[in-house]
């Protein structure tokens, strides 16, 4: 099922904007709903205009695309909350150089709803994660605090914390998965602290991508930590603070960026990063027990 959404009238072709956004960092994240596995990329993965589509994979079939930007220079951010999938729309209007968003709600095999139509967008809402408890408001990770946005307001501190937050993440018991610059914690909705993982992040990497030596995601499920270490070009996870385990290692020009756990699996995902005028080539991947690990998505 292929579904067009928006249309753009301002003139967007900005490829080094693009270009630049992409090898700077993959904006998105990855999501799983039932047997399901949502993320998004671009349509087509070569197109240099940076149309942002969401994917879609199930184990009986091979992944296609669900959702397809009209826009140029477009992103696609998510949220699930069960079955009910929230996604943020963003787009840059090059007539004034700004960003704008939308939230559109379905269900898979459902057309989606528009509930947030266009706004102008100064504070990069869901690139940092996001959760939705409700259709009218929006919990968001902004570095470095994490903020919340009724529909129609102006966001404002959701709670106070006192590291710097990159990354939020909502995880299994209805708790919060916050990243932090070399720690991860696990948090009630209120901010109290329920668990916390520490020196996350190695002191030395040889050829750190683009020199960031850190944790670029992560996600929680029965006490294990699942991280997509970017700097270091592996998937770790952490069963205890003391106790890491590197279960695949990538080498250049491959990068991880996102995680989530699926069922007793492990999905990973991570891009070719190059600097030749391509754009970033991905791999999906599903690390299975006993260290099997299958492809999954290469773009093809």
């Amino acid at each position: 099922m292929r579904i067009p959404i928006g249309k753009n009238y301002c003139l967007l072709f900005l490829l080094l904007l693009v270009n630049m956004a992409i090898w700077a960092h993959p904006t998105g994240n990855m999501v799983t709903v039932g047997k399901y596995v949502l993320w998004p990329y671009v349509d087509p993965v070569d197109d240099q205009a940076h149309h942002a589509c969401l994917m879609l994979w199930h184990p009986n079939r091979s992944p296609e695309v669900l959702l397809r930007s009209e826009h140029p220079a477009s992103d696609f951010m998510l949220y699930n909350r069960g079955e009910t999938i929230y996604a943020i729309e963003r787009r840059h209007i090059d007539c004034t150089q700004k960003f704008e968003i939308r939230i559109l709600k379905f269900r898979i095999g459902e057309r989606p709803d528009i509930i947030w139509d266009w706004f102008e967008d100064q504070w990069r809402i869901g690139e940092g994660g996001f959760v939705m408890p409700s259709d009218d408001e929006v919990i968001f990770g902004k570095y470095p605090g994490i903020y919340h946005l009724k529909k129609k307001k102006t966001p404002l501190e959701y709670f106070q914390f006192d590291s710097p937050i990159h990354r939020i993440r909502s995880v299994e018991g209805g708790r919060l998965l916050l990243l932090g610059d070399d720690h991860c914690w696990l948090v009630d909705f209120n901010g109290k602290m329920i668990k916390q993982w520490n020196n996350l992040v190695k002191k030395e990497v040889a050829d750190a991508p683009l020199g960031r030596n850190q944790i670029f995601d992560a996600d929680y499920h029965n006490g294990e930590l699942l991280l997509a270490y970017w700097g270091n070009r592996s998937f770790v996870i952490v069963e205890e603070e003391i106790h890491k385990k590197t279960i695949v290692n990538q080498k250049k020009p491959l990068v991880p960026h996102w995680v989530a756990y699926y069922g007793k699996d492990k999905l990973l995902f991570s891009s070719e990063l190059v600097f030749d005028g391509r754009n970033p080539k991905p791999w999906l991947m599903l690390y299975r027990e006993k260290n099997i690990v299958e492809a999954i998505w290469t773009g093809n």
